[in-house]
């Protein structure tokens, strides 16, 4: 299972754009929609991030 974050602001989007999140060691899965940005968070990642969920967006 896995959950979403969807970012419901401006954010600047290339191509080979790389998400990732404090304490989870693997890059997340992106996309847009609606103008939106939707990040999947795995179980695992999730569980990383126990109180506070830290992302990085790399161009």
């Amino acid at each position: 299972r896995s959950d979403q974050l969807t970012v419901d602001a401006p954010v600047p989007v290339k191509d080979g754009m790389k998400i990732t999140m404090l304490g989870y060691d693997q890059a997340l899965t992106w996309r847009v929609e609606g103008g939106k940005l939707i990040v999947d968070v795995p179980a695992e990642a999730r569980a990383a991030g126990k109180y506070v969920w830290t992302f990085k967006i790399d161009w």
